[in-house]
């Protein structure tokens, strides 16, 4: 039985792994990257919109997180951590790309004051209906200025808690909240200059 037991221990976390890394091991690193490949990729590829890009960008965050790694306190969780370093990548991806004229990014000026004077915002996961609708709300988000882009992704898309987004972008957490009122409002006015908007409304 006691062999049994053995053959059946559970992974080593992500603390564990952290230690060895930092110690020189890089199979423990390569371990962290299997373990979190998947997420990060997916939360870049929301951010940058394509795939090859979204393949560099994640290659690089790890590259930096490698470099970084003693540096890491344990001060938040190490996905946390890592996210941060891949969505700051990311962004820094997209600023470089419109250095070049190679993105554009919207003007977002009148949605911001239509969402300050206190206009009504359709939250975004109200069009999440059918498979359409989750296309449509990802071009939406795409099109979306990267700041925003990012908070949408991380607090609908992953479905992270405030503290957690506040926490991986670097931002308090009022800043957060101000950022998401004025995404959503620039959501909803690029889905209805689209024709996505829904024909029922709430009071």
């Amino acid at each position: 039985m006691a062999v049994s037991e053995r053959h059946h221990t559970s992974s080593p976390s992500d603390e564990e792994l952290i230690a060895r890394a930092v110690s020189g091991d890089d199979g423990a690193f390569a371990a962290l990257v299997r373990r979190h490949t998947d997420l990060v990729y997916t939360v870049v590829l929301r951010v940058v919109g394509n795939e090859a890009d979204a393949d560099d960008v994640t290659q690089e965050a790890f590259v930096r997180a490698h470099r970084a790694l003693g540096r890491f306190r344990g001060d938040s969780k190490f996905s946390s951590w890592l996210y941060r370093i891949a969505v700051n990548r990311a962004l820094t991806h997209l600023q470089k790309k419109k250095r070049r004229g190679t993105s554009v990014e919207l003007d977002e000026s009148p949605y911001v004051e239509a969402a300050v004077a206190g206009e009504r915002v359709v939250d975004p996961e109200s069009f999440v209906l059918n498979e359409e609708m989750r296309r449509q709300v990802r071009e939406a988000v795409e099109a979306l200025p990267p700041r925003y882009r990012a908070v949408v992704t991380l607090f609908y898309l992953e479905e992270r808690s405030y503290k957690e987004v506040a926490e991986i972008l670097g931002i308090p957490l009022g800043t957060l909240k101000t950022h998401l009122h004025r995404s959503r409002a620039l959501l909803k006015e690029i889905l209805v200059s689209r024709g996505t908007e829904t024909t029922r409304r709430q009071a």
